[in-house]
């Protein structure tokens, strides 16, 4: 299928090296962390625009005392890409989009769609979940970068992840909830999982993690508006899955254009960004 136009190649285009040891570390563990992936410049040229999304989410937003836990976790926004112009090129990313690929080890990579979360002040924790549980894509090879556009103090710190949890693949069919966190809380103690967080980070580092590795996030007890931004992809060739049961079924519909089945996932959102 025809995709939109890839910006023309600038600053954020260029190449990141990944060191051994991040690439090792990731296929081990399912997660790493990969510092200054974005520079200060790069930052403060796209974090504007994507705070100004952020703002017009939490101007809609009823308090927080009225939400439940996964409304309380965090605010929304999906593809932003779509909704201005100038967040387009750092969605887009080849740099963060090859770094995506180098860590799973594939030929290239798919966007399957871009994410703000913001964590307010006084925001709740983000209970244990697995993200490709939403996903009706057929395949291990998906990614989710992780990315503060503002400084995350230890106070508030960055993800928690189960250490190697992606290698066992589909662990139960929880969504994001109370009823995720203790299934999953129960899972990690009693299998004897390892949990690592990578602290704090700056504005323009990044975690990434697979699909499938199950992780958590904190509370925001601080004033700090946690303001992140995320990036997914997957490798390309992958297909739609046949397994469009339960909340896969609206994310068919929103994220891959209802592609068929069987079919391989290359609808108008989901542009290939690496290679070019």
């Amino acid at each position: 299928m025809t995709g939109p136009a890839l910006p023309v190649p600038s600053e954020i285009d260029t190449p990141f090296a990944l060191d051994g040891a991040t690439l090792e570390g990731f296929r081990r563990n399912g997660h790493t962390v990969v510092r200054g992936l974005a520079s200060a410049s790069e930052v403060a040229r796209f974090a504007p625009p994507i705070l100004a999304q952020e703002r017009r989410l939490a101007e809609k937003a009823p308090p927080l005392a009225e939400r439940g836990t996964y409304f309380k976790a965090f605010l929304q926004g999906h593809n932003l890409w779509t909704r201005d112009e100038a967040i387009k090129p750092f969605v887009f990313s080849a740099r963060f989009a090859r770094v995506a690929a180098e860590l799973m080890g594939v030929a290239g990579v798919r966007l399957y769609h871009d994410q703000s979360l913001t964590k307010e002040p006084g925001g709740g924790h983000t209970p244990w979940h697995q993200d490709q549980t939403y996903w009706p894509l057929d395949t291990s090879d998906t990614i989710t970068m992780w990315m503060p556009l503002v400084d995350v103090p230890e106070t508030v710190g960055s993800m928690t992840f189960a250490n190697g949890t992606h290698l066992r693949g589909d662990l139960g069919p929880w969504v994001i909830g109370d009823e995720s966190e203790a299934a999953f809380s129960e899972l990690v103690e009693r299998d004897g999982f390892e949990t690592a967080t990578h602290g704090a980070l700056k504005a323009g580092d990044a975690t990434f993690h697979r699909g499938w590795t199950l992780h958590r996030a904190p509370a925001n007890p601080t004033t700090l508006m946690r303001s992140v931004m995320t990036i997914i992809w997957y490798a390309d060739q992958t297909r739609v899955s046949a397994n469009l049961a339960g909340v896969r079924a609206m994310d068919h519909q929103f994220w891959l254009n209802a592609i068929p089945p069987g079919e391989v996932a290359d609808g108008p959102l989901n542009p290939r960004l690496w290679p070019r």
